[in-house]
This record gives structure tokens, C-alpha cells and sequence, in this order.
């Protein structure tokens, strides 16, 4: 099977959605060398996958995880996005926190940083969150406190085999750029995603809405940000009733100041941790705590808790000044630290 695809790929044949599904599944069997599995990896690359191989493999890596089935009668939502653009402190984690304090559920999918400082298992862990979660302690916090957070290396075994190949490369391969925001273990239907190249933000969306996504933001801020960008604009694809819907914003629209890269950037997962904890607390009101204003105002749209990013604003800010925010925040400490593995 292999060799026939390789053949494919490398005389710039398509694969069909059933030979690029069937080959994930060949290779969380065992099935493929390492040598086929870069192989595969760079011959895909360079022909340049189409949507319906992403759209396949992204399945076949979502059917092929460890699944987690919490007893909700919400749709899950996730901030899980593909990191890589320019590096800011963790605003996605504080958003998916304050969702969780607006009482969406969330499923927070995500791993250590590869491309900066501190990635989302970096700073809960920081903050004192027990990252190592078993599916079944996941589904237990958000069934009881309404968020988890999901460690993504414990979930996907075929992961732990595309990945060494491509970092050995020194290639970024559609798992790295695309997939893995994408394959929630808890099937999370809507999502808000940053998106680092502008020239995958289409993609990513198709793929995301060909998986069964509901509702989702999915967002590339012009100036290089991975997130809804408090440096200036922000192009977003918007999946709402099966359609996408294309638009910009910038902070002004909503009475929120531009700031600079500076006053958002990342540091040490302790720093970034301290950052979180300073807004959640009300002694930060700077351009911090507008940045997680800001891209929590997306979340609480697709969440359905409000019907505009000016409504999500004012929700947003309500959320950190009454103490919601940073109470979630204790609850998935203390919850999360029930289910510490024993030494």
C-alpha cells in the first residue's frame, strides 16, 4: 500500500480520502517504517496536500486518538491553535478560562510549545494545574466544573510516530500547521483557532467545517499574531449554520487601544503565568488583560453567551472584575490536582 501511494504522491497524483485515511491507520499499526513515514511526509509536501487528503487524515487522526465522552448537553468548545506566529503571552488558555466562567463547557486541547516560550501545558502546569489527565478524569472535570484541559501527547499515538520524523527533517508537514488544533479527543465542535499563516486560514476552516465543526472563529491577525491581534487588524472566518463568513476587525471598532507587541509578549511559563493571575486578579487593566478581553469576546460568541464582539467584550470584562475568571481558575487547580498520578 505504501509504495503505491508513494508512487502517487510523487508523480503529483491526489490521494483519494480511503488511501489517505487507511494510511494513518497503517501507521498507528505499525505498519510503516520510520523511513516511509518521512517518506510520505515530504512527498506530501511537495505535491502540496489537498483538502480532501488534510480532510481525511485529520479524521483518520481524530478516529484513531483516545476518546473522551463527557455526559454534557452542551457542545464542547476548544482555543486550541497552531502556534507558530508571533509569540504573545498565553491568551488562549485565559480564554478558554474565562468561557469555562461563563459556563460553556471546554475541552482545551494542547501541548508544550515547539515555536516559543510557553505553550498552554506549560503555563496551567505553572499554575499549578495537573496537566497528566486520563480521559476518564477529563471527562470528570468538565461533567463537575465545566473545563479540562487535554494533553495532547497522551491522547494521539500516531502523533508520537509523524512528529520525530519531521522534526529529524526539519520540516513543518500539515501536522504540525493543520491537524492537531483540529482533532480534539473530545470532538469539540466549536472552536476558536489562531491561525499563522494567513495562506492557511481558508484551509484550516474547509477542513474544520468538512469534521462536523458548528460553530468556530477562526482567526489570522495581519500583523503576524496567532490570535484576534490587539496590535491592528485581524481577518476571521466565521462557520456559523454550515457557512463561512469572511470579515475583518481591529480593536478601535470596540473602544479597545492598539498596543505593541511589547506590552503582549511572551515569557518563561512562570512569567506568563504571573500575567494570567495579575489580570484574573484586577492588577493588570493594561493591554493584557484587552487581549484576552478581546479573543475571550470571540469564544463567548460562538459559545452563544453573546451576540456581538461588543456584547463578548462587555461579558468578557465582567467576567475578570466580578471574580468568575479567577474562580474557574482555582476550581480546575484544585479539581485537576485530585487526579495527580501517584509517584
Amino acid at each position: 500500500m505504501i509504495q503505491k501511494i508513494l508512487g502517487k504522491l510523487t508523480a503529483r497524483e491526489n490521494l483519494t480520502a480511503e488511501e489517505a485515511y487507511s494510511l494513518i491507520v497503517a501507521i498507528k499499526n505499525d505498519q510503516l517504517s520510520q523511513v516511509q513515514i518521512a517518506g510520505f511526509q515530504v512527498a506530501l509536501l511537495m505535491k502540496g496536500p489537498t483538502l480532501t487528503e488534510i480532510s481525511a487524515i485529520a479524521r483518520a487522526m481524530r478516529d484513531n486518538c483516545e476518546s473522551i465522552s463527557p455526559r454534557i448537553n452542551e457542545e464542547l468548545m476548544d482555543t486550541c491553535g497552531t502556534g507558530g506566529g508571533l509569540s504573545t503571552f498565553n491568551i488562549s488558555t485565559a480564554t478558554a478560562i474565562v468561557a469555562a466562567a461563563a459556563g460553556i463547557p471546554v475541552a482545551k486541547h494542547g501541548s508544550r510549545s515547539i515555536s516559543s516560550l510557553s505553550g498552554s501545558a506549560d503555563v496551567l502546569e505553572a499554575l499549578g494545574v495537573e496537566i497528566n489527565l486520563s480521559a476518564r478524569a477529563a471527562e470528570k472535570l468538565i461533567e463537575s466544573i465545566g473545563i479540562a484541559f487535554i494533553y495532547a501527547p497522551l491522547f494521539h499515538p500516531v502523533m508520537h510516530k509523524v512528529l520525530p520524523p519531521e522534526q529529524e527533517l526539519g520540516i513543518k508537514t500539515i501536522f504540525y500547521t493543520i491537524i492537531g488544533p483540529l482533532i480534539n479527543p473530545a470532538r469539540a465542535t466549536r472552536h476558536i483557532m489562531g491561525v499563522y499563516k494567513p495562506e492557511l486560514l481558508d484551509v484550516v476552516t474547509e477542513v474544520a467545517l468538512s469534521m462536523g465543526y458548528t460553530r468556530g472563529l477562526f482567526v489570522h491577525g495581519l500583523d503576524g499574531l496567532d490570535e484576534i491581534s490587539l496590535l491592528g487588524k485581524t481577518r476571521i472566518n466565521e462557520i456559523k449554520n454550515g457557512k463561512i463568513i469572511s470579515y475583518e476587525i481591529s480593536p478601535e471598532e470596540f473602544g479597545l487601544k492598539c498596543c505593541t507587541l511589547q506590552d503582549i509578549c511572551t515569557g518563561t511559563p512562570q512569567m506568563n503565568a504571573n500575567v494570567i493571575r495579575e489580570v484574573f486578579s484586577r492588577k493588570d487593566v493594561g493591554s493584557r488583560r484587552q487581549a484576552i478581553i478581546l479573543n475571550a469576546a470571540g469564544a463567548l460568541m460562538i459559545g452563544g453567551k453573546a451576540n456581538s464582539f461588543a456584547e463578548g467584550i462587555q461579558l468578557a470584562g465582567d467576567l475578570i472584575d466580578s471574580g468568575a475568571a479567577c474562580d474557574k481558575l482555582n476550581q480546575l487547580i484544585a479539581a485537576s490536582q485530585k487526579f495527580r498520578p501517584v509517584a
